[in-house]
């Protein structure tokens, strides 16, 4: 009779939670060939992008420690790519980036009990990127951004004193699938992460790793590993689907759901069809590449002025091998002038003078495509007062054309981002939605400013006016103090510091009462009976 098998003792490990993985990972990992195959076709630009203008922000895929400034021969367009995300934090950040308000469909009185609630959430909302995270990540994300497309990836964070996270992501670690409408529909973040790393910043899911991982992490060895991070957007659960995997094991390790996308993926401007943006370096790369290669030749010449190129006599006298001319060259000919001329003799410098005829102008043309307000050097030819004034005046109206983009693209994301995790962390009682009818997010940077004075600037004149004609008049035509209350809230002054309608009403029937009881008091003081007696 034959002995049955008895069942070992240990089973082989079996994947954890594989099943129904591997169909979204293999579905993840088509949409990632298709923004792939974008990637590669925009990679030149890229390139040339960072080669000249950004070459510090590159990704380190070429390998760590490379000098990254070979190509570069002038610094003008790396000096106005910083200037550019200097400015635009300036621009679009400063202390305050933005604020809630109620909408314009709502009544005043609504209004006015609502705008306490919103400024206490925009105050506990934008606290949380004051912890200057946020503006290292934003300045970073700026300098991609006058490249092509800027990324940061905004997390929740584990700590009570760091609710939320502010990551930026290199553009060449990044992949953006589009939308059917143009907008950025998947964003696809490959790293490279040790073994260890992995096994630290996922240590709650620890039982969610593959074999393969596992495998790794037992042998104490030191693994890279290619952690996949794809971001999609569900469109009949109206959410944000954040799904992590390691590219050895087709197995998701940590699925989170969100209401809001957790990046931010701004584009200053976009060629139609294209996913990625072209930012303002791109757009002045042909000026770019022509003052780099003006600037080469007339180093070359100077350094060909500075030694000069000889010539020798092929003659079997002269032997240059043996007498080198350091930094110089020498040229082998068969004669250097009548009756074969001397023996060496040094060739006629080169006249190449780019200095006068174009570098500046060059120059002046990269700094007005990348926002770049620096006044010309001392020793450039006098400009007047009135030209400096025009130029700054041009200058500082160029973000206009990308306003509404960088509106849309960072600062309502941003906002919507950070509510939905503050109320995650209990720091504010309600998830208040935005929509931008019955709350609406104003943006209060100085540009932003700038831009609500020159609207608010038709009924500051329209008051002088009244004022000017009218007089004492002028209340019996304009809502004098309704105007200046608008012109406040639109300025972004605290609701604390304007008085409503309301509280106005309020006390104009105090000063009548007090009034009243003055005039009582006096003519009681007279003897004369009040009215109230007789």
């Amino acid at each position: 009779m034959a002995k049955s098998r008895k069942k070992p003792a240990i089973e082989p490990p079996k994947p954890d939670k594989a099943s129904g993985d591997g169909a979204t990972i293999t579905k993840l990992k088509r949409q990632y060939e298709r923004a792939n195959k974008e990637y590669i076709q925009f990679k030149p630009l890229l390139d040339e992008a960072f080669d000249y203008a950004i070459p510090y922000r590159k990704g380190s895929s070429d390998g760590k420690g490379q000098k990254r400034v070979n190509k570069a021969f002038d610094q003008t367009a790396i000096v106005g790519s910083f200037r550019f995300a200097g400015r635009l934090w300036q621009d679009f950040v400063s202390e305050e980036m933005f604020r809630l308000a109620p909408g314009d469909i709502l009544s005043e009185e609504v209004k006015t009990e609502l705008r306490p609630h919103l400024e206490t959430t925009t105050s506990v909302i934008t606290g949380m990127a004051s912890n200057g995270e946020f503006d290292l990540a934003f300045h970073e994300m700026a300098l991609d951004l006058a490249a092509s497309t800027g990324a940061m990836y905004i997390p929740e964070g584990e700590d009570t004193d760091r609710p939320a996270r502010f990551i930026t992501v290199p553009i060449d670690e990044l992949r953006l699938l589009s939308g059917p409408y143009g907008d950025v529909a998947g964003i696809f973040w490959d790293r490279k992460w040790n073994s260890w790393e992995i096994r630290d910043e996922f240590w709650e899911e620890h039982e969610k790793f593959g074999p393969n991982l596992k495998a790794k992490l037992e042998d104490n060895k030191d693994h890279e590993l290619l952690l996949r991070v794809a971001t999609t957007f569900d469109k009949k659960a109206k959410k944000w689907v954040t799904v992590t995997w390691v590219d050895c094991d087709d197995v998701i390790i940590r699925r989170q759901e969100t209401l809001t996308n957790p990046w931010l993926t701004p584009r200053y401007f976009r060629v139609p069809g294209e996913t990625f943006g072209r930012g303002p370096i791109m757009l002045a790369m042909p000026s770019i590449k022509t003052l780099n290669t003006a600037q080469s030749l007339t180093l070359q010449a100077a350094a060909i002025a500075l030694m000069g190129i000889w010539t020798a006599v092929d003659d079997g006298v002269f032997n240059p091998d043996q007498s080198a001319i350091e930094s110089g060259a020498i040229w082998r000919v068969a004669r250097n002038g009548g009756v074969l001329g001397p023996t060496i003799n040094r060739m006629q410098d080169p006249n190449l003078d780019t200095n006068n005829i174009i570098l500046n102008d060059l120059r002046m043309a990269v700094q007005a495509a990348l926002m770049d307000q620096s006044l010309p050097p001392d020793g450039a030819s006098v400009r007047s007062a009135t030209e400096i004034l025009q130029r700054v005046k041009r200058l500082a109206s160029d973000h206009t054309g990308a306003f509404g983009r960088l509106v849309y693209e960072i600062i309502v994301p941003l906002a919507r981002r950070l509510i939905e995790i503050a109320y995650n962390k209990g720091l504010i009682p309600n998830a208040i939605p935005i929509d931008q009818v019955l709350v609406k997010v104003k943006i209060s940077s100085p540009l932003a400013t700038a831009r609500a004075a020159e609207r608010l600037e038709k009924i500051v004149q329209w008051i002088d006016m009244v004022l000017a004609i009218l007089q004492d008049g002028a209340p019996s035509v304009a809502r004098l103090q309704d105007a200046l209350e608008h012109i406040g809230h639109e300025l972004g002054v605290p609701s604390q510091f304007i008085i409503t309608a309301k509280e106005r009403a309020e006390m104009a029937e105090q000063e009548a009462e007090a009034n009243m009881a003055a005039m009582a008091a006096q003519a009681m003081a007279a003897g004369e009976p009040t009215t109230e007696g007789t």
